[in-house]
């Protein structure tokens, strides 16, 4: 039911008057359109950059290294400028289009200091130098694509050669460690969650760096379910490896629904009620083997989907009724 509609009841059953029935609709389609043009914002940004490159690329051959830094130079200082306009102006669209040109430029013209003086230090040094150089153009934008985008870049500048070991180790041999790692991003993504509601009225950033840890952790969680949970024989060993693996899956799920009720959050509570499902489903799916290629694997296959849908339909009709999210 659309918002329009659920106002409409809501006003009849006297919840709502018809002057906060308007106030409610003109603040969410404003919202609405507001979200919607940052985004149109920034695709054009990213095609304007892109065709930035293009063009000097195809006369490149051509311009003197003077020319070629004193034009970077001369668009990065017409791009900051845009940037100071309008957040002067309040022109968050525009604010953050002029904010992502910037970005992109800073990494030109680094790319070109380095291809002019012949610097050589590989990507770590060229990231590093992008990142720390474009911050202010980050802490500017309520981007969150684009804050998690500059974290990316930053990431990979760093070198993980203990991360990596370890998550060869983890993901070789499911024990305690496991269970930390994901309880580590966790407390991550809560931390930064923390520090963006004291500061998330001036930057963006700590909470594109929680969503990306919430993703991370969800990721290894997803891994720890595909590697030991639906990849099990028969023998002792590998049914223990199933157990503990799908204790983990359905344990993270768990909490991350009793998080939801605690904060009234039905959405996540119904996301990961789907996940937990899903799960469910794939288990089953995967112990089928060469039966799916037959007829009976078939039938089996769409009874088990249609099962599923019906499964979706009656938990989300409950979550709804549910007394927590009253």
């Amino acid at each position: 039911m659309s918002l329009s509609n659920k106002t409409k009841i809501w006003v009849q059953n006297n919840f709502i008057t018809p002057e906060q029935r308007e106030q409610i609709l003109s603040f969410e389609k404003s919202k609405g359109n507001s979200a919607f043009w940052n985004t149109a914002f920034i695709i054009a940004g990213c095609l304007i950059g892109l065709g930035i490159c293009l063009l000097v690329a195809a006369n490149w051959s051509n311009l003197s290294s003077g020319v070629k830094l004193t034009g970077a130079f001369l668009i990065l200082g017409g791009f900051i400028y845009g940037v100071y306009q309008n957040t002067l102006n309040g022109r968050n669209g525009l604010k953050e289009l002029f904010s992502i040109l910037s970005f992109l430029m800073t990494g030109a013209i680094i790319g070109l200091a380095g291809q002019i003086f012949h610097l050589s230090g590989g990507w770590s040094n060229f990231a590093l130098s992008w990142a720390v150089l474009s911050l202010p153009f980050v802490l500017l934008s309520r981007s969150s694509f684009f804050n998690m985008f500059w974290l990316c870049i930053l990431l990979s500048a760093m070198k993980f050669d203990w991360l990596e070991e370890f998550m060869d180790y983890i993901w070789h041999s499911l024990n305690l460690c496991t269970v930390l790692f994901v309880a580590g991003l966790y407390l991550i993504h809560t931390g930064m969650n923390k520090l963006h509601e004291i500061q998330g009225k001036y930057i963006y950033l700590p909470h594109s760096a929680a969503t990306l840890s919430l993703w991370a952790a969800y990721l290894s969680v997803a891994a720890i379910g595909i590697l030991w949970g639906l990849d099990w024989g028969f023998n002792k060993t590998q049914t223990i490896s199933a157990l503990y693996a799908h204790t983990i899956v359905f344990g993270f799920l768990a909490f991350r629904m009793y998080m939801a009720v605690r904060t009234q959050d039905i959405k996540s509570f119904k996301r990961n009620a789907v996940m937990a499902e899903i799960y469910i489903f794939l288990i089953f799916a995967s112990k089928m083997n060469d039966l799916w290629l037959s007829g009976f694997g078939f039938i089996g296959g769409g009874l088990l989907i249609l099962l599923l849908i019906w499964a979706l339909r009656k938990t989300t009709k409950f979550i709804k009724n549910m007394e927590a999210f009253k």
